[in-house]
């Protein structure tokens, strides 16, 4: 067993890439999976030793414009007993906050990965063991998360959930998804030079289910499995 030392910040796995739609094809052959990208703030839950539950983003800071309600609090506390998470050890969530960025959804977490648990460091863990790790865990009398009638996952508790995977044959119904959703907050059309879009789904994240967990000891880490793919706005094209 690997041990993670509480001290020693982990930083989240994160693509450094982003391609255009139609190049996203490759994936398909090369086996990989798709999850929708939701317009979130990056978030580490941590589960500490000393019983504290902690929100960390991706800079190495904790949350410091959001306070987490107690009952959003007492739902992570739900979360802990479902992963088998033992009072006194280091468990560490890689998830994002759908609360900061976008008026439409508040006080949310969706949880992609599981890095650490019981101070046990998931290093050489593929993704597909790992989220499928995570999905057992689930309450089989949990429904989907929904948001305007569209799974976004899978439930934990009534504001978290765990993303689907969406295999290659979805791709397409998944764009249109997105498309749909983000229409209430969308002007105009992306060839439009005043063209706006302020997304609740910025796309899809493509994964290699066979990828492994590399050590997060820098910002940088973990990207030979993972890209991501945007949909238009004022601050990218893709």
């Amino acid at each position: 067993m690997i041990k993670a030392k509480t001290e020693q910040y982990i930083y989240p796995p994160r693509s450094q890439d982003a391609i255009p739609r139609e190049e996203t094809q490759i994936f398909s052959m090369l086996g990989w999976i798709a999850q929708y990208k939701y317009n979130d703030t990056h978030a580490l839950i941590k589960y500490c030793p000393n019983g504290k539950i902690e929100l960390w983003n991706r800079h190495a800071e904790r949350f410091r414009t959001y306070t987490t309600p107690d009952w959003l609090l007492e739902q992570l506390e739900e979360v802990a007993q479902l992963i088998n998470h033992t009072p006194g050890t280091l468990t560490i969530l890689d998830g994002g906050l759908l609360d900061q960025k976008h008026k439409a959804i508040k006080d949310t977490l969706v949880i992609w990965d599981i890095l650490v648990h019981q101070d046990e460091y998931l290093l050489g863990k593929t993704y597909q063991d790992r989220y499928e790790w995570l999905l057992t865990s689930r309450p089989k009398s949990k429904p989907h998360w929904n948001y305007q009638n569209t799974q976004f996952g899978y439930q934990l508790t009534d504001n978290i959930f765990i993303p689907h995977n969406i295999q290659p044959e979805n791709w397409d119904q998944a764009w249109e998804t997105i498309h749909n959703i983000n229409q209430p907050y969308t002007i105009g059309n992306p060839k439009d030079p005043n063209y706006q879009c302020h997304p609740v789904l910025e796309g899809l994240v493509f994964k290699d289910p066979s990828g492994q967990l590399e050590p997060g000891y820098s910002p940088k880490n973990n990207d030979s499995w993972m890209i991501r793919s945007r949909v238009k706005t004022g601050r990218h094209n893709f």
